[in-house]
C-alpha cells in the first residue's frame, strides 16, 4: 500500500466520535477509505452515521486528519514510515480472509512485516506470561511442528507461552504473527524487541491501533479476539484461572473455531484453566498430530484461500467456491456447520467465501447464519 492510501486510513482512524462498528459500515458500503471520504454527509448518513460524526468527518478530511484526534496524521504516518509499516482496510485484498469472517474484525489492521504470511492457514498458541519450563518445552515444540506442518503461528508476543511459540515457529522455518496491544511501532515488552523484529522478518507484527497507543490494560483482552479470529483453531498451553488464555479460547468459540488445550496434573496452579477448557469441551493436545485430525487433512490446511476459491464459475461469474455456497443460501439462515457439511469444503474456505460474497453484497449476515440477498 502506497502511503496516500495509509494517510486515508490514518485520516478515517482519526475521527472522534466514529465507532469501529460504524467505521466498519462505512467500508463495507463504499468499499474504500478514499471512496469514504469522497462521499457528502447524505451519503454517510444513509450509512446510519449521525449528525455530529458527519461532522467531524466532514473535519477531518478537510483538515488531512481531526484536530480532536489524541494523535497527528503526519507523526502518525512518520512512525509507521520509519516502522515500515502499513494498514489496510477491511476491503483490502490484503486484509486476513478468516479475520473478515468474525463478528466485530478491526475495520483498519496495522501491519509490520511479510503480508505473504496472511495467506497461510494459521495456528494460535497461547498461555501463561509466567509459564513452567514444560510450558515453555511444550509451547516451542508445538510451534514447531505446526510450522513443518506448513501451519503459521499467531500469538500476542508477550513472555513466557507467547514467546515460545513464537521462537518455535520461527526455528522450525515457518512464519508466525504476532497480535499487539500496542501501535504498530511500539513493543511491548521491551524485552522482546530482538524477538519483534525476528517475526516481522518472516511473518507479521499486527494491531489494531494507531500509532502512537501505549499497552493499556483495556488492549489486551481487546486483542485477544485477533489471535483467535486469524486461526483455524487456538491452542491453550497453560493457563491459570481466570486468565486472558481464556479469554482468548472464549473468543475462539464465540468465533466457531476449535480449541485445544494441555493436559495437566490437577496440582499445577497453571495448568487448571486447560482442565477446565477440557472439562467444558476442548479437545485434548499432546503433539501436532491432535490438531491437524481434528482440523482435517494436511492437504486441506495448506490450501490458499485465495486460490482455493479462485476457479471460474462461467454459470454466475463468481469463483467456484463462492458459487457453490451462494447455491446453498436461500431465504433461511444457514449456519456455518451446515455450510461447511454441505459443500464439502474446508471451514477456511467456506469462512473466506461467506466473507467475499459478503463484501460484494450477495448474501447477509444475520444472528442465526448466512441469507442469500
Amino acid at each position: 500500500m502506497s502511503d496516500p492510501d495509509n494517510e486515508l486510513c490514518l485520516v478515517l482512524h482519526s475521527v472522534p466520535g466514529v465507532s469501529d462498528a460504524k467505521l466498519l459500515a462505512l467500508l463495507r458500503h463504499f468499499g474504500s477509505p478514499a471512496a469514504v471520504l469522497a462521499a457528502d454527509r447524505s451519503a454517510w448518513a444513509s450509512v446510519g452515521v449521525n449528525s455530529a460524526a458527519c461532522s467531524a468527518l466532514d473535519v477531518a478530511r478537510r483538515c488531512n486528519g481531526h484536530p480532536a484526534a489524541p494523535w497527528s496524521v503526519p507523526r502518525a504516518l512518520e512512525a509507521m514510515q520509519s516502522a515500515t509499516a502499513r494498514v489496510f482496510a477491511i476491503t483490502d485484498p490484503d486484509y486476513p480472509a478468516l479475520l473478515r469472517t468474525i463478528h466485530d474484525p478491526p475495520p483498519l489492521l496495522y501491519c509490520r512485516g511479510d503480508t505473504e504470511a496472511l495467506r497461510a492457514p494459521c495456528l494460535a498458541i497461547v498461555g501463561s506470561r509466567k509459564a513452567s519450563p514444560a510450558g515453555l518445552r511444550m509451547a516451542a515444540e508445538l510451534a514447531t511442528a505446526a510450522a513443518g506442518a506448513g501451519l503459521a503461528v499467531a500469538s500476542g508476543l508477550a513472555l513466557g507461552i507467547d514467546g515460545a511459540a513464537h521462537r518455535g515457529a520461527l526455528s522450525g522455518g515457518g512464519s508466525t504473527l504476532a497480535v499487539m496491544a500496542t501501535g504498530i511501532e511500539q513493543v511491548y515488552p521491551r524485552r522482546h524487541q530482538g524477538l519483534a523484529a525476528e517475526v516481522a522478518a518472516s511473518g507479521c507484527l499486527l494491531t489494531e491501533f494507531p500509532p502512537g497507543s501505549p499497552p493499556l490494560r483495556a488492549n489486551f483482552p481487546q486483542r485477544n479476539r485477533l489471535i483467535s479470529g486469524l486461526s483455524l483453531a487456538t491452542v491453550v498451553v497453560e493457563a491459570a484461572l481466570p486468565s486472558g488464555s481464556l479469554l482468548t479460547a472464549g473468543s475462539a468459540l464465540e468465533q466457531g473455531r476449535e480449541v485445544f488445550a494441555a493436559p495437566w496434573s490437577i496440582f499445577h496452579r497453571n495448568g487448571r484453566g486447560c482442565l477446565r477448557l477440557i472439562r467444558d469441551g476442548a479437545g485434548i493436545v499432546e503433539s501436532i498430530e491432535d490438531v491437524l485430525v481434528e482440523l482435517g487433512s494436511l492437504h486441506q490446511l495448506q490450501l490458499n484461500l485465495d486460490s482455493a476459491l479462485s476457479q471460474p464459475d462461467s454459470q454466475d461469474g463468481l469463483p467456484a467456491g463462492q458459487a457453490r455456497l451462494l447455491a446453498l443460501l436461500g431465504d433461511t439462515a444457514e449456519d456455518l456447520d451446515s455450510l461447511v457439511a454441505a459443500s464439502q469444503l474446508p471451514v477456511a474456505t467456506v469462512l473466506a467465501g461467506l466473507s467475499s460474497l459478503e463484501l460484494v453484497g450477495r448474501i447477509a449476515r444475520l444472528p442465526g447464519g448466512y441469507v442469500r440477498c
